[in-house]
């Protein structure tokens, strides 16, 4: 039984503005290593475990994916193009569709693109153990062992033992308040929900004819109508703008009781999701190193043309690409969406 790796990367990354723009969002930089987030995502699922990846993504990044993949030397099993983004469950239901036409007894390993994981070796090891059990019909989420109390993540509290670190799901909880989530960590059943699934293709198309039938019949008639621009799979516009935009948490794991957890996973994830994040984790210099006198705990990211000087400043984000600057505090880079929604309130679509 093979793995799909189908990895998800559609998304526009508006808190890490002005880097992440629409054109040429987040999962396509260098953010953290040598190779952009996309590429580090890819190069990690491959192995005698794993079938070329399925990358499903919004239309106008084909041309990124493709020269993305070429850069790392890696074919796709498949490019799904979507006209308009759907969610998480349209996804699922797309992936499922394609792999069991492909393999009906494959496993889809259903990821976001634009995460880091420290420990990739961990990672795999966990997937493929996952693997052995998902054979007996679980739709299983991997569940990251917490580290600090965050507000920003959603939670999966786990219940009874089915094998090794498998686990029934007892509740998915919604990001929770501060008090809350000092709760959580305190309790070993609770983990973060990383969004990361791993389902026999077969089973999650029972799951939504059973609980999301809607979205499985609008996504496979998109599926089906099809086109082939590019040796690309272009999902038929007219049908997909009739999927129910939802995510697969909701239209399948809280109503499915063939969800299960594997948890905790200890392998330094990171969904990146801020520069407070990446300034954490990241791995290699600016391309053009700041002059920095009696500055500390700062996090600066500039382009070749620009140089950056802080004097006297304390745990600033700094970050300036292609005219674009940012300047934030530290405990505040959760709040960088907010400059993205200001620039389109006011006309301002050329900046983003």
């Amino acid at each position: 039984m093979r793995i799909y790796p189908v990895i998800m990367c559609g998304g526009a990354g508006t808190r890490l503005w002005p880097v992440s723009v629409q054109a040429h969002p987040k999962q396509f930089h260098r953010l953290v290593t040598d190779k952009t987030v996309f590429q580090d995502t890819v190069l990690r699922l491959k192995g005698e475990d794993f079938a070329p990846p399925v990358i499903i993504s919004n239309q106008r990044y084909a041309g990124l994916v493709r020269e993305q993949l070429a850069e790392i030397g890696v074919e796709p099993g498949a490019v799904i193009l979507e006209p308009m983004a759907r969610n998480t469950a349209a996804v699922a239901a797309v992936a499922a569709r394609h792999i069991a036409e492909q393999d009906p007894d494959g496993l889809a390993l259903l990821l976001p693109s634009d995460h880091f994981i420290g420990q990739p070796d961990v990672f795999v090891s966990a997937v493929t153990e996952a693997a052995r059990m998902a054979k007996s019909g679980h739709i299983t989420t991997f569940g990251i062992k917490p580290d600090r109390p965050e507000t920003g993540f959603g939670y999966i509290q786990r219940g009874e033992a089915i094998d090794g670190a498998l686990y029934t799901v007892t509740e998915f909880k919604e990001k929770p308040s501060a008090e809350t989530a000092m709760k959580y960590i305190a309790d070993p059943a609770f983990s973060w929900n990383a969004g990361i699934f791993l389902f026999p293709a077969s089973v999650m198309i029972d799951e939504l004819e059973t609980h999301a039938p809607d979205i499985l019949d609008a996504a496979s008639a998109a599926l089906e109508a099809a086109t082939h621009p590019d040796g690309n799979i272009l999902l038929d516009p007219e049908c997909f703008m009739a999927v129910r935009s939802t995510s697969v948490d909701y239209a399948v794991m809280e109503q499915t009781s063939k969800a299960a957890i594997y948890a905790p996973l200890d392998c330094q994830w990171n969904d990146i999701g801020t520069w407070g994040m990446i300034g954490a984790i990241r791995k290699q210099d600016s391309a053009n190193p700041p002059v920095s006198i009696d500055a500390e705990g700062c996090t600066v990211l500039s382009d070749a043309d620009h140089m950056v000087a802080l004097v006297g400043v304390q745990d600033l984000c700094v970050v300036v690409d292609g005219g674009r600057i940012l300047v934030a505090s530290k405990d505040r880079t959760q709040d960088v969406g907010k400059v993205v929604s200001a620039l389109r309130d006011s006309g301002r679509d050329d900046l983003l």
